[in-house]
């Protein structure tokens, strides 16, 4: 009797650990995943619009607008009288609100440190419609387990990615 209770109590662990894991996993990639899916959204209508777009990283949520919006007469402003007219598109916005559970941190291109986002911290990433994105390093943490994507600099998706769930 005492060896069956023994038993149900070490699988009953097993399964609550392992639970933790995967909720774990699914909380970094989730975090991981929304930063993704709003830096590749937001190229995407850069590129489609043809104006520069920029991403907003901060601790309370991930942000995407335009650079300039349509009534900044400066930036649209045809430089040439013979020149087409530029086609009128509406400013695309959107806002994901991040896992306060999850802390995030950045490395920017040609640097060796991570930045924590907190507090009024943010990193902001313009997103050109030609060219380059700047390819960065977004690292999410729950306790000791961490989720890291390399942004690609030419789709904003993520080119590679590494993993540690550790066990509390």
């Amino acid at each position: 009797m005492v060896f069956v209770l023994g038993m149900i109590a070490v699988l009953v662990t097993w399964l609550t650990l392992s639970v933790t894991t995967v909720e774990t996993e699914e909380q970094l990639r989730r975090s991981a995943s929304d930063i993704e899916i709003m830096a590749k959204r937001a190229r995407n209508i850069a590129v489609r619009q043809q104006r520069p777009y920029q991403l907003t990283i901060s601790e309370e949520s991930v942000s995407f607008k335009p650079l300039h919006s349509q009534s900044d007469e400066v930036y649209f402003e045809d430089s040439i009288d013979d020149e087409s007219p530029r086609e009128e598109f509406e400013d695309v916005v959107a806002s994901e609100e991040t896992d306060e559970n999850v802390k995030l941190e950045i490395k920017r291109w040609m640097s060796d440190e991570w930045v924590e986002i907190q507090g009024d911290r943010t990193v902001v990433l313009t997103l050109d419609p030609v060219g380059l994105v700047e390819p960065i390093s977004v690292r999410c943490t729950v306790g000791k387990s961490w989720l890291m994507q390399e942004l690609n600099p030419l789709t904003a998706g993520v080119r590679d990615e590494e993993m540690s769930i550790e066990k509390e």
